[in-house]
């Protein structure tokens, strides 16, 4: 018979605290003492180390050997890490601190300051980096762990943290005054303790240092003493949630202990706990963030909120881990957790509760036997009903025996029976959390959760777990019983699969095929599995698999995971055209530059002459938006003449020395000789267009520093062709602006338009007439042109000797134009426009012209009649 919820609870002021034993350790006869221990958050493996610093006595107790042996929460072995160096030689003695991660990663800090991070598993190189060259000198003397981070003390007392394993930068706080130095930390610190980032209102992570008689405050800007005078502290402990402070210090009269509680600022006290005779603390943990567990040889002792306390003896001193809602603790023999006992089990099994939870749970019996009482309970607390189901649902999520919960749960669907409205989706979902919670806990796989803890991580971080643990069937099902995706499994499997795997490549591969490919809805095979293959290919190419990574990677449906293993395993054609098929030019690129930077020149040309089209014409675009030297050598090695002349070209054009400019555009023009004459054959003497145009543009060039010579001042280099013979028509340098225009076969028209555009700026009436009579009187623009730059000058007297060159049926309206009324009625009058006539009327300001002009306009309506 199951004993009462309420028979292993403890009283303690107003509330009680539960002792539950969750395992009976699988490690028997295990001497603790004999090791360093570490062990993780959220019910998470231990790590134990051989302590090297003190002997060992030879007997019957089995001994671990050198490596870290690796436990779950259940003791039964899960792993071993080979600590080595990269001789094979052991670095045990050099290991300052080790602990887990939130990622349940081992992190290990040695003591020349170097760090190494491992992964439960082993599927993964251990990560390694440096403190820095101050902790590789002093030394690290101990360290200090939050969730992601970690603060090391160096040999000379100084601290270096790093806030994120997962990217390391080390830095160091600021050291303490030269004053404080001399009067506190002079000598090696009695404790430290860290204040994680996030509990901090700097956030930035701060070290709390235990020495003399006082405590130290000290970050990244400075050092401040808290002026206590009670120490010396021999341990030190933050509350989760940073806001408590837990002081153990011993008092040399009396010969006692105290484990006091105080405010992070150290101005008030809270609890105090003194101890007599005066042992000192193996251990301190919190429990909540309220109450406060330490570990002595035979006991733990709680001291609560109000300095109550409560003992719990022990054969051998246990091992305290911190977790969110209590504290576990372990030594050889067992594995316990202590936690505070909820307000919503309190209201259903504390003795004399009358909660309607209390009832309900009570009643469950009599509604099972439809036993009259049933009734008359349930009409009790009909009007609480919801809430009383609701705190056995509650209830349950607290309770970590499997028969209890059952039991509120059942009481919970049976009250909810009562109810006419109720969302019975929180009975579901708890029952859900639970049955994976307690698969969790199971003595198999050994990770003693709660619900808060289970919770307050995603559930890809409880299948992570699992599949560390190489659980790979219970993390399937896990997922597929909460409707979760299942590809972390299957890819974690199949990188088990390849590292234990004695097939060959092609055996490997059909095993690995025909499970991949079966994810889907009903097992059906799917053309395009959700599971990644370019993580697989990595172990298998990790692993010697070469032939089955790349039979792999065929599979893998995205380039931008598929071509860096390719360049990885040295397939660098493979790659690119990989790349080329994604239509990804950032990963043409990436291609591209990892060629570059691993062949030589000549090798890297004939790379990628043989890669596809578009890996080359990008590699030009890239050469000529950089300006890179290379591109010339490109050209030169694979005979692109024409690409080598354009480049020339533009390089030509960017050049302010016109000397340099020539000489560019000279060897452009070669250049474009040797593709011509590569391409045409017989037909080479023939010049294409280009080589005409460069040929003109050469020689324009050697017009305008000529130019430059003949007429100080005047600046004519990369001008074109039109602006040149402009700027020589502009400065009256007329013969010269002839001599272009033969030379360089300036056709009339566009000449005309620019000797006419010149000379009326330079307002040179005389060349003027004399460019609108050469050629006969004929211009090949005509005559309208002169009128209108004329007019745009406001030269209206030099626009009227050129209207009448121009067509008859424009007289009028150009005479009107610029104001000449007694013309333009002539010229109306002669082509008989009786509109203009009108404008010419409703202008003019002389009554004779008005007058005449109003005959003229009633002779023409009357023949028209």
């Amino acid at each position: 018979m199951t004993a009462h919820p309420a028979s292993d609870w403890h009283p303690i002021h107003d509330t009680f605290y539960r002792l539950h034993r969750i395992y009976q350790m699988q490690w028997a006869g295990l001497d603790l003492s004999r090791y360093r221990v570490a062990a993780a958050p959220f019910g998470g493996p231990i790590a134990l180390v051989r302590d090297d610093r003190q002997l060992l006595e030879a007997g019957a107790a089995p001994v671990l050997d050198s490596a870290i042996s690796v436990f779950a929460a259940s003791g039964a072995a899960i792993g071993r890490i080979e600590y080595d160096d990269d001789n094979g030689g052991l670095l045990l003695a050099r290991i300052a601190g080790f602990s887990w991660n939130s990622r349940e990663e081992l992190v290990c800090v040695q003591e020349d300051g170097n760090v190494r991070v491992f992964s439960l598993g082993g599927q993964q190189e251990p990560m390694t980096f440096s403190l820095g060259p101050e902790a590789r000198e002093a030394g690290i003397v101990d360290c200090r762990f939050w969730d992601q981070g970690f603060v090391a003390m160096t040999g000379t007392l100084r601290f270096v943290y790093v806030n994120d394993i997962g990217e390391p930068k080390p830095r160091m706080l600021a050291a303490a005054p030269g004053d404080l130095m001399q009067q506190r930390l002079a000598e090696m610190p009695h404790s430290w303790a860290v204040v994680a980032p996030h509990l901090t209102l700097s956030h930035h992570v701060e070290v709390l240092v235990a020495t003399g008689r006082t405590v130290v405050l000290a970050d990244a800007s400075g050092m401040q003493d808290q002026l206590l005078d009670q120490g010396p502290y021999t341990r030190i402990s933050v509350s989760p949630n940073g806001r408590l402070v837990a002081l153990c210090s011993g008092n040399e009269n009396d010969g006692s202990s105290r484990v006091q509680v105080v405010s992070i600022d150290f101005q008030r006290s809270y609890s105090e706990y003194v101890r007599t005779p005066g042992e000192a603390p193996r251990d301190v943990a919190w429990c909540g963030s309220d109450a406060v567990v330490a570990s002595y040889a035979a006991e733990a002792v709680l001291v609560g909120p109000f300095g109550d306390t409560l003992s719990f003896a022990h054969a051998a001193p246990v091992h305290l881990v911190q977790e969110l809602d209590g504290v576990r603790m372990f030594n050889g023999a067992a594995h316990e957790f202590l936690s505070k006992v909820g307000d919503d089990a309190r209201s259903v099994f504390q003795i004399g509760s009358t909660a309607p939870a209390a009832l309900l749970y009570d009643a469950l019996d009599s509604i099972r036997a439809h036993s009259s009482r049933a009734d008359e309970i349930v009409r009790s607390i009909r009007d609480e009903m919801p809430q009383a189901v609701d705190a056995c649902v509650a209830a349950a999520g607290a309770e970590p025996l499997v028969e209890v919960q059952q039991a509120l749960l059942r009481a919970a669907s049976a009250g909810r029976a009562f109810l006419a409205v109720y969302n019975g989706d929180r009975i579901a979902d708890m029952c859900r959390s639970l049955r994976v919670i307690n698969c969790l806990a199971s003595l198999a796989v050994g990770i003693p959760a709660t619900l808060m803890q289970f919770q307050s991580l995603p559930l890809e971080a409880w299948i992570a777990r699992l599949l560390h643990r190489n659980k790979h069937a219970l993390a399937l099902r896990v997922c597929q019983y909460l409707s979760a995706p299942a590809d972390a499994v299957y890819v974690h499997w199949a990188c088990a699969k390849i590292r234990a795997s004695a097939l060959d490549d092609d055996a490997l591969f059909n095993v690995l095929r025909a499970r991949l490919d079966s994810i889907g809805a009903g097992g059906r095979a799917s053309p395009a599995p959700v599971a990644s293959y370019a993580d697989i290919a990595a172990v298998a190419d990790r692993c010697g698999y070469k032939r089955l990574a790349a039979r792999l990677l065929q599979l893998e449906p995205r380039a931008a995971s598929q071509v860096p293993l390719l360049i990885s395993m040295g397939h660098d054609a493979a790659a690119m055209d990989a790349a080329v098929r994604s239509g990804d030019a950032d990963l043409v690129y990436f291609v591209i530059f990892h060629l570059f930077k691993a062949l030589p020149l000549a090798d890297f040309f004939h790379a990628i002459g043989r890669a596809p089209a578009v890996a080359g014409r990008l590699f030009e675009k890239y050469c000529v938006a950089t300006g890179a030297p290379v591109l010339d050598d490109y050209y030169f090695q694979d005979d692109a003449f024409a690409k080598a002349a354009r480049l020339a070209v533009l390089q030509a054009l960017a050049e302010p020395d016109a000397a340099r400019r020539i000489a560019r555009l000279t060897a452009a023009s070669k250049q474009l000789a040797r593709a011509t004459s590569s391409a045409a054959g017989s037909s080479a003497h023939v010049p294409p267009i280009e080589s005409r145009a460069l040929d003109s543009h050469i020689r324009l060039l050697h017009v305008q520093r000529q130019l430059e010579a003949d007429m100080p001042g005047e600046s004519f280099a990369g001008l074109p062709l039109g602006a040149t013979v402009a700027r020589c028509l502009a400065s009256g340098n007329y013969s010269r602006a002839a001599k272009l225009r033969t030379d360089f076969k300036v056709p009339d028209a566009r000449f005309y338009w620019i000797k006419l555009h010149a000379l009326v700026q330079r307002r040179d009436w005389a060349e003027l007439a004399r460019l609108a009579n050469a050629g006969r009187g004929k211009s090949p623009i005509g005559f309208r042109p002169f009128v209108d730059e004329c007019v745009a000058a406001l030269q209206f007297q030099e626009a009227a000797r050129y209207i009448p060159r121009c067509a008859p049926d424009t007289h009028a309206e150009l005479y009107l134009r610029i104001g000449f009324f007694r013309e333009a009625a002539q010229a109306a009058v002669a082509a008989r426009d009786a509109d203009s006539l009108r404008q010419i009327h409703a202008q003019a300001t002389d009554p004779a012209l008005r007058a005449d002009v109003a005959r003229q306009l009633d002779q023409l309506a009357a023949g028209s009649r």
